[in-house]
């Protein structure tokens, strides 16, 4: 059929490659083929915001700077020679480069092992926003970066016009996973999107959402802008990905952004997740050599969150992402949305218990307050005691349940009490009545799972 292939994408058991269009339906018919989704376009989505956001004051009580923490910038590459992101102390005369790997599909995609490539930038979006994230500040130190201590990776997805194809995307997102452990890397920057298929496919049929799920499940926090279509239901891909940190953006006033996109997204899910401060933001200037410069955008909240976590890592190198989410959620200030538009105040508004709304989804993030809860999380079980999940997941790495179906634990060691929630933060923990103190099994079944959910405001259950 004339396939031409240009990448694998194991993650979510995809390649990516062209097809003569008079032959995509006989494509269809190979053997193995479940899907064909058609390759899209993404784009770029163009020191107060430490002050706001009480970055500063996390740096200050703390201590905490994102030393050990490396965080990848999946953008239009970084400026390597840039003296806020070519070391991490500023001196010349060591050897310690702030930007440990760099992979560049779009002009290297051969030379993978990350050294190959010196860093550059031919576009100066990823350096603004490497900056924000980790950036010393250096020659002033007026404009330093949330976490001036973290490590960065740089994965140039866009090119010099700051576009790119969603499956060059993909494939700076398969090596990041698959360089993650060498790297250390736990978070990662995407100030990039475009409509593309989710206009017409739901999130899991989008292989670059899937991607990002995909990768959060691999252990990354995937911070992502939410766009700047400055109008509801607007985020697109890769912003509405389920299981993402989504940013929307924030003026100097702490107002949301006339530009920030808002949700629900195509398939009704309330995004974004948090705001940031992204107008006038100061940082990295490319090819300067010293220079900065203030650009305005979900592109430059999204960084700042990312910064944050770097930070909530270093404090607590246990954290999953969804803890890092749902730690960023709960502690962020609440935003109603009659905010933006006086007129029209969100339903969510008037719940006594707030919710997350489609403008500033939790609320704007504050950063003292999220490392010190990240500092204060232990996750880890007395010695005495174990967890086994005996129920298998399916081949999505999640448990599906049908009625009168129920997910099975075994326990080792005395347990009085049993608790559980939703990630997504839709309640406060429930205790499982079912359980008999020092039982060695546990079951959490549909019925409970289902009767936790159906009376919260603005949830609708359906189906299994």
């Amino acid at each position: 059929i004339g396939y031409e292939h240009a990448w694998n994408l194991p993650l979510i058991d995809a390649v990516a490659g062209r097809v003569p269009h008079d032959m995509v339906l006989e494509a269809t018919t190979l053997p193995g083929v479940v899907m064909l989704e058609l390759d899209g376009i993404v784009q770029v989505q163009n020191g107060d915001a430490a002050v706001v956001h009480e970055v500063d004051l996390a740096q200050q009580a703390t201590g905490y700077d994102g030393s050990g923490v490396t965080v990848a910038v999946i953008d239009t590459g970084i400026d390597g020679l840039h003296v806020g992101l070519d070391d991490m102390d500023d001196d010349n005369s060591t050897d310690d480069p702030k930007i440990i790997g760099f992979y560049d599909p779009v002009n290297n995609p051969d030379k993978v092992n990350g050294t190959e490539v010196f860093p550059y930038d031919d576009q100066g979006h990823g350096s603004h926003c490497a900056g924000t994230v980790a950036g010393t500040g250096a020659p002033t130190f007026e404009h330093p970066g949330m976490a001036p201590g973290a490590f960065l990776v740089g994965v140039k997805v866009l090119d010099a016009g700051g576009s790119g194809s969603f499956a060059v995307v993909m494939a700076g997102m398969q090596w990041t996973v698959d360089y993650r452990y060498e790297y250390n890397i736990r978070a990662a920057s995407m100030s990039l999107g475009g409509p593309g298929p989710i206009e017409w496919t739901s999130s899991e049929e989008d292989s670059v959402n899937r991607f990002a799920n995909e990768m959060v499940r691999a252990g990354i926090s995937m911070l992502i802008a939410a766009g700047n279509s400055a109008a509801p239901a607007t985020i697109g891909t890769p912003g509405g990905a389920e299981d993402v940190i989504t940013v929307g953006a924030l003026n100097k006033n702490t107002a949301i952004a006339e530009y920030s996109s808002q949700g629900p997204t195509e398939e009704g899910r309330v995004k974004p997740n948090v705001a940031f401060v992204g107008s006038d933001v100061m940082s990295v200037a490319h090819n300067t050599g010293d220079g900065y410069v203030a650009f305005s955008g979900t592109s430059m909240a999204t960084p700042g969150v990312a910064g944050t976590v770097a930070l909530m890592l270093q404090a607590n190198p246990d954290l999953s992402p969804f803890d890092v989410r749902n730690i960023l959620q709960e502690t962020a200030t609440y935003r109603q949305c009659h905010y933006m538009l006086a007129n029209e105040p969100c339903g969510e508004d008037l719940i006594p218990k707030n919710r997350q709304n489609n403008v500033y989804g939790h609320g704007h993030v504050e950063a003292l307050a999220a490392v010190m809860e990240a500092a204060q999380r232990d996750y880890q079980l007395d010695d005495s005691i174990g967890v086994s999940l005996e129920t298998p997941m399916g081949h999505d790495n999640r448990i599906h349940l049908m009625p009168g179906d129920a997910i099975e634990f075994t326990i080792q060691g005395e347990v009085d009490s049993i608790q559980w929630r939703s990630n997504h933060l839709r309640d406060d923990w429930a205790t499982l009545h079912g359980y008999e103190a020092g039982s060695e099994d546990v079951s959490l079944d549909l019925l409970t799972i289902v009767h936790q959910l159906e009376h919260l405001p603005g949830v609708t259950l359906d189906g299994n």
